[in-house]
């Protein structure tokens, strides 16, 4: 890391509070800071001064900055950006050069948190382009970072955070940055293609680090644990937001609540013990990112599980010094957020990123109950909307019977124009309104999330406490089909504010 050389601090202006764009005007100027086109490439450079591309797993970091952004918006030119992030960052960053079979430069030191940082953007990128290019390379890192770094001769298990053969002569240890961030990625690549064996190994890791990495009592990630059993008890915010991302991936999967009160309990720590009067503060010289990780973990967390009563104030509190402690003249802040950001032009872009996060996940007004994980029951039939266990694109989406299964919980998430997106905890598939028809009678499908104008669906509340259900593409309504028995197939009607056509959010 470089040395701060210059404090010299630039005008503030007044204390601001968190309102519509800013989230907006926030990655607008980081990017305007630190993006850079280049023959064809395009990439975030080192620094201000430092036009160079930003490499390997700093590279990922600001990447995932911009993936924050067009998960918040559904925007199709962020997602276009993304493709070319990801595109020009495999150029530099090949996982299979000179038909090596392990990952090259990859492999080029033991570091498997760098591969969980890089696997960690491929993955969602692939989550969010659907670019198969970008699938590959996540599978066989996570595939790589797993064979070589788990270990079970010590510890009983756990991955290396630098492999053994690369740390000598330091004593090698087994930590949450490593852990965690390979955690995610296998819940993410299960997501993706729902091949158990990933969910299999996200559990794995994380029974292992739940015994070894965290203190029930309190929250608190350790670090992490050395091969006589020492563990190395500091804190840092990446670490619990990782965790907190992690556990809540992990809930939504499975449904476990032993992982939701995990999380839980990790963000009360962070937010009562790693901040200064509740802000996160870091201004160390060797720290790159800080608190983007806390913001995808808390972010997520809260918006899943419907808890902006309880944090929302607290996450506009930091939202506001963000904010008020912005350069004047580029808008970008660095890591310490209740500080005024320096106008020191070698600071790595890694440091303005996490304030990118954190508005991303914060927004300008405290949501309403429709988005978060629920059951969405029909007010005619009293009966559920259902995936039937079906797991492949163009499978029928149904009624059935509430029962309270993974098939009948579904995540609602919020794109720009208002619009939700309506995704199904068994599948991971969205729900769609197929082809072009606006036909009465169309029957609604699962479908890989593309957040195309098909998936995208307005809810309307309605007088008597019901919700309107309408495709954006069509216009229609969803609509039970007029039938009352499982397996009913639901379409899409005219609206006519018939109990069939009301949808009640559980």
């Amino acid at each position: 890391m470089r040395l701060l050389t210059i404090l010299k601090l630039i005008q503030l202006p007044a204390a601001l509070a968190l309102g519509p764009g800013d989230a907006d005007t926030m990655f607008k100027d980081f990017n305007s800071a630190f993006l850079v086109r280049s023959g064809g490439d395009i990439f975030y450079k080192e620094a201000l001064n430092n036009g160079n591309q930003s490499a390997t797993w700093s590279g990922s970091l600001n990447i995932l900055g911009a993936q924050d952004a067009y998960e918040r918006t559904g925007d199709p030119e962020t997602k276009t950006l993304i493709n070319e992030l990801l595109t020009t960052w495999l150029k530099a960053n090949p996982p299979n050069k000179n038909d090596d079979p392990n990952p090259d430069p990859w492999d080029r030191n033991g570091w498997n948190d760098d591969l969980g940082w890089f696997t960690l953007a491929l993955i969602r990128g692939y989550q969010m382009t659907g670019n198969e290019a970008f699938l590959g390379p996540a599978k066989s890192g996570f595939d790589y970072a797993f064979r070589r770094g788990w270990d079970t001769q010590y510890n009983g298990g756990g991955i290396w955070e630098e492999n053994p053969k690369y740390a000598a002569p330091k004593e090698p240890n087994k930590e949450a940055l490593s852990n965690d961030s390979l955690g995610k990625v296998a819940c993410l690549i299960y997501q993706s293609t729902l091949d158990r064996s990933y969910l299999q190994k996200a559990e794995q890791i994380y029974a292992w680090v739940s015994k070894n990495l965290i203190n029930h009592s309190t929250g608190q990630v350790n670090t992490g644990i050395y091969m006589n059993g020492t563990r190395n008890t500091a804190t840092a915010v990446y670490n619990q937001g990782t965790f907190i991302d992690y556990a809540n991936l992990l809930y939504t999967i499975t449904g476990t609540r032993t992982y939701y009160d995990d999380a839980k309990k990790a963000l009360e720590f962070g937010r009562a013990s790693l901040t200064t009067n509740g802000i996160f503060s870091k201004d160390a010289n060797h720290i790159n990112t800080w608190a983007d990780e806390f913001a995808r973990g808390a972010g997520h967390f809260v918006r899943d599980n419907g808890l902006w009563d309880e944090y929302y104030s607290w996450m506009v509190s930091n939202a506001d010094f963000i904010l008020k402690n912005r350069r004047s003249d580029l808008g970008i802040t660095w890591n310490a957020w209740d500080k005024p950001t320096p106008s020191d032009a070698s600071l790595i872009s890694n440091k303005f990123v996490s304030a990118v996060a954190w508005l991303q996940y914060t927004p300008p007004v405290i949501p309403g109950k429709v988005g978060g994980i629920h059951t969405i029951v029909n007010q005619r039939t009293g009966m559920a909307i259902d995936s039937a266990g079906e797991q492949e694109n163009g499978a029928k989406v149904v009624q059935w019977g509430v029962n309270d299964s993974l098939n009948q919980r579904w995540l609602l998430t919020q794109n720009a124009d208002s619009s939700w997106n309506i995704i199904n905890l068994a599948s991971w598939k969205a729900l769609d309104f197929p082809g072009e028809s606006k036909a009465d009678g169309v029957e609604m499908v699962l479908w890989t999330a593309n957040r195309d104008e098909n998936q995208r669906w307005e809810i309307e509340e309605q007088e008597d406490g019901s919700y309107k259900i309408s495709n954006l593409a069509s216009g229609k309504v969803l609509d039970d089909g007029s039938g009352a028995e499982n397996g009913t197939v639901l379409v899409q009607n005219g609206w006519s504010g018939e109990e069939g056509q009301r949808w009640v959010l559980q």
